[in-house]
């Protein structure tokens, strides 16, 4: 009898990953996360800016026509949803498609977000990277830069 393991050769699993933490965000649980960051400012009367790293796989087709579709749906669901035209750029050498988001929710008031796709063949599949970051609608000078610094930073497979 053969034995199986995870991962394995077939099924590899989520990759390794590292990206730089600033300065005043900690690191916490989240599901279906690999990471979850968050600024770390406790008693602040706003939503938080935060950043997490999802990992799933797919069949292909999963390209920018599929990344669209799938955050418009995301938005469809969302008070107020709207989501933005698709902008693409490399980080560590693999390309990203992203884009855009915004909506209300009935807590935090308009929440901004940036998500970023990248993908890449294994076997049958595609693994696929999301980084989503989000903020505060009101405090998008502030946090959008910092939450771009730390999707720059990624390095996955370092």
């Amino acid at each position: 009898m053969t034995q199986i393991t995870y991962p394995s050769e077939v099924v590899p699993g989520p990759p390794r990953l590292a990206l730089d933490m600033p300065e005043g965000w900690v690191q916490v649980w989240a599901p279906d996360t690999l990471v979850a960051i968050r600024d770390a400012a406790e008693g602040a009367d706003h939503f938080l800016a935060n950043v997490v790293v999802r990992f799933y796989q797919r069949l292909a087709p999963f390209g920018p026509d599929e990344i669209h579709a799938e955050l418009s749906e995301y938005v469809a669901q969302r008070r107020e949803g709207q989501v933005g035209v698709l902008k693409h750029q490399e980080v560590d050498g693999r390309e990203f498609v992203g884009a855009d988001l915004a909506f209300v929710d009935g807590e935090a008031g308009t929440v901004g977000q940036v998500h970023w796709f990248t993908a890449q063949r294994t076997n049958d599949v595609l693994d696929v990277i999301q980084v989503t970051g989000s903020y505060a609608g009101a405090r998008r000078d502030p946090d959008y830069g910092t939450i771009d610094r730390i999707v720059d930073s990624l390095r996955i497979n370092p």
